[in-house]
């Protein structure tokens, strides 16, 4: 079998990466994109090593008998929710399994006990932040959405979206049409010439607080001061606009500098009863109502005694740390990124909550600078690609008597705990949450005790 072949595969399941699985002789595993189980059809090679290849469905001979018709016009070519052809029950059983399957055979534990994934009554409109890009169509000239498919080098216009509100997508029409009246540049990475590069839109859900973030690659621009007046006129609700500068050619949304056009420079979102300040480059979690949940299943699951420690580590702007803080005598929260420990201490301070300390700098420098003899819950939500040899050496070594670990990523949390039960730990609980309804994301939730 060689790249560009063409073959018949019935697909079998679900990657971790969303892609679906068929087998053919001697073994050799086919992810094959577009696909879902129980699909028929003609795939063709794009990948080819030595025990696995990569193809694309390119006809469908024999739909699988859960296979739906995608709700968006643009599901196949826009990069987004790749699971739109899976009914929400199924696109939640297949995670649940992904979870199971990532701890048996990553994590090697054969015996492993799972509670049900915690879905949304209605997955659609979830999200508080939509970023997208603007490009330039030969037919349509200057356009503003996604990215097609497994590339970086074209993009679709979208003009409907199902995972952002109405008033998100109508702020992305009210941009595209008033860049076009105005004749406006998109910058290229080929080149490094023209001017727009993305609009972000975030949105308290609870709040109901709007803010527009557009990046560009230069400074100031005549229709600057229109395009706020515009954009506030056909959207009252907004609260904030910031504009960033990015000189970089990279396709990043990060930027050099950040400007305030109109408002405040951050928004506010309420989770359970806290609220919370974002600014334009702070992480939060995408899906409000999820988080509510998420936030919930972590203050059940921690066991604090009475003036207890509590150790928040990768705490980004504080919102674990600050849910958690009603149960403990004191919280300490390990952060990497300045801008995120500087919010966390100003959302703190919105709370009126005086028992947490945010420190700034890497887990495995901080941890031993804090002064506490043991925590007695030490919680840890990192990035994908989820803890180093040494953070898990230094959270043993912190022996607390309890660990929760918080996860998008199942292959790197069962790689993790594995070497955390290698430490006398063991499971109490693992709770899978849907904080992204249509992708293959899957947020996990890990109980550890001593």
């Amino acid at each position: 079998m060689h790249i560009g072949d063409r073959i018949e595969l019935t697909l079998e399941t679900l990657a971790l990466g969303g892609e679906a699985i068929a087998r053919i002789d001697k073994g050799l595993v086919v992810f094959v994109r577009g696909g879902i189980p129980g699909d028929r059809g003609i795939v063709e090679i794009v990948k080819r090593k030595r025990k696995f290849a990569t193809g694309t469905l390119v006809e469908l001979l024999e739909p699988s008998p859960i296979r739906i018709e995608a709700r968006c016009e643009n599901f196949g070519r826009c990069g987004g929710c790749k699971w739109q052809y899976l009914n929400y029950e199924d696109q939640l059983r297949f995670k649940q399994q992904q979870v199971i399957e990532a701890f048996r055979h990553i994590g090697q534990l054969r015996e492993i006990d799972v509670n049900d994934i915690i879905g949304m009554e209605f997955p659609w409109y979830y999200r508080n932040k939509m970023e997208f890009s603007f490009g330039q169509d030969e037919e349509d000239g200057l356009i503003l959405g996604q990215h097609y498919a497994g590339r970086w080098d074209k993009k679709i216009d979208i003009r409907n979206c199902y995972l952002q509100s109405k008033d998100s997508v109508d702020i992305f029409a009210l941009c595209r049409d008033f860049a076009r009246r105005q004749q406006l540049t998109v910058f290229s990475s080929d080149t490094e010439e023209g001017l727009l590069r993305h609009l972000i839109v975030r949105e308290g859900k609870h709040t109901g607080d709007i803010m527009v973030h557009i990046v560009t690659s230069g400074e100031y621009f005549p229709q600057l001061d229109r395009f706020v007046r515009y954009l506030t006129a056909g959207m009252p609700r907004i609260k904030s606009i910031v504009h960033t500068i990015n000189r970089r050619k990279g396709q990043s949304s990060q930027g050099q500098e950040e400007i305030l056009l109109y408002g405040e420079a951050t928004i506010r979102e309420n989770i359970n009863g806290l609220s919370f300040n974002i600014s334009a480059q702070s992480f939060f979690q995408t899906n409000s109502r999820q988080t509510e949940i998420l936030y919930q299943t972590i203050q059940r699951m921690a066991e604090v005694p009475q003036g207890g420690t509590v150790v928040d580590l990768y705490c980004g702007t504080g919102s674990i740390a600050l849910h958690v803080a009603s149960q403990a005598g004191m919280v300490y929260g390990i952060e990497l990124v300045e801008d995120s420990i500087l919010n966390a201490r100003k959302n703190a301070e919105l709370n009126n909550i005086e028992n947490v300390e945010f420190h700034c700098g890497e887990v495995q420098n901080v941890m031993p600078t804090l002064g506490f003899e043991q925590p007695n819950v030490m919680v840890a939500d990192p990035p994908r690609a989820g803890l180093s040899k040494k953070v898990v050496g230094h959270i043993l070594k912190a022996d607390p008597r309890q660990i929760i670990y918080v996860s998008c990523n199942p292959a790197t949390l069962a790689r993790d705990v594995a070497m955390i039960l290698n430490g006398g730990y063991t499971i109490r609980e693992i709770q899978p949450i849907d904080m992204f309804p249509h992708t293959y994301h899957i947020e996990t939730v890990v109980n550890l005790m001593k």
